[in-house]
């Protein structure tokens, strides 16, 4: 896994941008088209409105050149959308997290773009603690790494395996103790700063 993925660069004229493959553009972009595959189609196409959507995602702003691809209509560009289509692609595809992870986790019940983004939101809000603002702003990739991360710390601190035993215990269904729960719950409160005040 790219923990930080490098952002794609494309050149429209003689502006250059970056597209930044976050949590809020995967969740709009996705929505917006009814699936990636229906965006990619969008941008094979020439629909040049998709090609806006993808740079104001991207970029987390509205420029002329995206009001320009708003509203272009069947206006003739003055750029070649061939050499976009590539790097955009790239973009989508970066958009849907850990390509890795994703074949790991093909044994369980496919579920949409929109739960996944959904349960990625809920990862780094709830699990990890992060504000909106920078759930939203992260990648999928950075999302689920950090989340890897935490779940090892917090195995490491707490144990995470059964006494003679290889299962590990998974809080959500109850195989914690009460206070076992109680003191993860005050490790997450960032206004603990010492380990008398978790257990305290």
């Amino acid at each position: 896994m790219q923990l930080a993925p490098n952002d794609v660069e494309i050149t429209v004229g003689r502006q250059t941008l970056f597209l930044r493959p976050t949590l809020r553009a995967a969740f709009r972009l996705e929505q917006k088209y009814d699936g990636f595959d229906k965006l990619i189609r969008a941008l094979f196409t020439g629909r040049l409105s998709a090609y806006g959507d993808v740079i104001k995602e991207g970029t987390g702003q509205r420029s002329a050149l995206t009001d320009y691809l708003d509203n272009a209509g069947d206006t003739p560009l003055a750029v070649s959308l061939d050499l976009l289509v590539g790097p955009m692609c790239d973009f989508i595809v970066s958009l849907t997290g850990d390509a890795e992870a994703a074949v790991e986790a093909s044994k369980g019940k496919p579920i949409s773009f929109k739960e996944y983004h959904t349960r990625l939101y809920r990862l780094a809000t709830g699990w990890l603690g992060w504000s909106p603002d920078d759930a939203w702003n992260a990648s999928p990739a950075e999302i689920l790494e950090a989340y890897q991360g935490r779940t090892e710390m917090l195995a490491a601190v707490f144990g995470g395996k059964q006494e003679g035993g290889d299962k590990t215990l998974d809080a959500t269904k109850g195989e914690v103790s009460g206070a076992v729960r109680a003191e993860l719950n005050a490790l997450g409160d960032l206004t603990n700063t010492t380990m008398a005040e978790v257990r305290g």
